[in-house]
């Protein structure tokens, strides 16, 4: 087709194929919407094939090879005689072609039409798809938004062989003896984990302190639970780095050191955040506004400031989490549906950091909520009072409650081994205005890690059932 010649017609049209854009299209199919979903890559976006999916069958694999080393204290002796990275990353391939082959089945299913290629606006109701030397443009009643995020790449920085980003560092066939990893955030901490776990010697820099958004005593279990071969260095500032033939160097200054310090790796992982994928997408011709980060401003019902171009996802404020661009994707192909209800208005977004052990942050953080001005009040839970988790080998760490005098839920903090399957109680709690009689309320199973939330909101109410009660 040749270059100005309008092609196909959409009610609408959706660039992007991860979480939001493919949540999207599954539900407009659903609504009998005339979809076209266009994307340049693979369907599944970074999630599925280069982010949450494929470092979570990682992290389970690590797991398990860290539990071995620790499973002579409960009587069984074993030793892992070979790791073969290059059967794992098969699993690991393997897994990801699964789920997205299911993706694919389902738009396929729906009706949606799928093209590949790069896309941008030529207009309000026109978007212009390259694919190599093809040009199509198509014309579109409705569109939507999903380009999500890049990584965060300084100028000064060169990718390649031994300087690599998250997306490489995932897909390694074989485990470097030494890595530096540059971050401050849950990606950085997870590669951490994962690569200390897979007994390489592990230094991550990060820039603040670690996981800085979320509070100081959560982090702070972690730290202290960590794999012994993952070293911390916090407020560190990185003056120079370098690609060498020995392996790349790293010079820096970190909180507590008073001089430079070197480090040499066999790989270095830039993990240090995401920004917004919105520049080159032609936004320019469109009435679309961005904010002073790039990120594309939306209402609640998802819309632009382009009356028929709508946003979701990692291109829009907020965090960038897939469960949030799920229900933001949804919501859109609802609105466009014309269905008046649909809006994306969640009081909380749940958070959790898939270390060992997990972190799970829902609703406010302490610091949050004495910043809008709630008198609040901090109950901890200790899990080595928990039943469950004792049994199972599962008792570093705790839950903690931040609820008003009232005993009105703020937030929930929660620091242990597997606790990431407690976040949907603890969002559930928070997104239903529930106070520490209705958790305290419901009849918990036992032995269960999800006990942990009925006691420590008894212990909040100051009638704990396994929890000592200071006089």
């Amino acid at each position: 087709m040749v270059m100005g010649e309008i092609g196909r017609e959409y009610a609408l049209a959706i660039i992007g194929g991860g979480p939001a854009g493919y949540m999207a299209a599954i539900r407009a199919g659903q609504l009998g919407i005339n979809t076209v979903l266009i994307e340049k890559e693979e369907i599944g976006g970074e999630c599925l094939n280069r982010g949450c999916i494929p470092s979570k069958m990682l992290l389970n694999i690590s797991g398990i090879l860290h539990l071995s080393e620790q499973l002579s204290s409960v009587g069984i002796k074993t030793k892992v005689e070979k790791v073969d990275m290059k059967k794992i990353q098969k699993e690991n391939n393997a897994i990801i072609s699964r789920l997205r082959n299911g993706v694919n089945f389902l738009l396929k299913s729906y009706g949606v039409d799928v093209l590949q290629g790069e896309a941008k606006f030529e207009s309000s109701d026109h978007i212009l798809i390259q694919r190599g030397n093809e040009r199509e443009s198509i014309r579109f009643r409705n569109a939507l938004i999903a380009t999500g995020s890049l990584t965060n790449i300084p100028q000064n920085i060169k990718i390649g062989k031994k300087i690599i980003t998250s997306r490489e560092a995932l897909f390694l066939d074989k485990i470097p003896k030494k890595i530096a990893i540059i971050g401050a955030g849950y990606v950085a901490a997870e590669l951490g984990t994962f690569f200390s776990e897979m007994r390489s010697q592990v230094s991550l820099l990060a820039r603040s302190r670690l996981l800085s958004r979320f509070d100081e005593d959560l982090v702070s279990e972690f730290v202290k639970s960590k794999n012994e071969r993952l070293r911390i260095y916090e407020n560190c500032a990185v003056h120079s780095l370098k690609d060498t033939k020995e392996g790349a160097v790293v010079k820096f200054t970190s909180s507590g050191a008073k001089k430079m310090q070197t480090l040499k790796a066999d790989k270095v992982i830039i993990a240090i955040g995401k920004i917004p994928n919105t520049k080159n997408i032609g936004l320019e011709n469109t009435k679309v506004k961005l904010d002073s980060d790039g990120f594309i401003e939306i209402n609640e019902r998802m819309q632009t400031a382009d009356p028929n171009i709508y946003a979701a996802g990692d291109c829009t404020k907020g965090p960038m989490l897939a469960h949030k661009a799920f229900m933001q994707g949804f919501t859109a192909a609802e609105v466009i549906a014309g269905i008046k209800s649909a809006a994306f208005e969640p009081r909380v977004i749940p958070e959790i950091v898939f270390t060992h052990p997990e972190i799970v942050v829902v609703g406010m953080s302490e610091q949050k909520a004495k910043q809008m001005g709630y008198d609040i009040k901090i109950t901890k839970f200790p899990l080595t009072a928990l039943g469950g988790a004792v049994a199972t080998l599962r008792e570093k760490g705790f839950v903690k409650i931040i609820h008003d005098k009232e005993g009105r839920i703020l937030g929930i903090g929660i620091v242990g081994k597997g606790v990431s399957e407690l976040a949907g109680e603890a969002a559930l709690a928070i997104e239903m205005n529930a106070y520490l009689d209705d958790i305290a309320a419901i009849v918990h199973a036992h032995p269960t890690m999800y006990e942990s939330l009925h006691e420590a909101a008894e212990l909040a109410l100051g009638k704990p059932m396994h929890g000592f009660l200071k006089k």
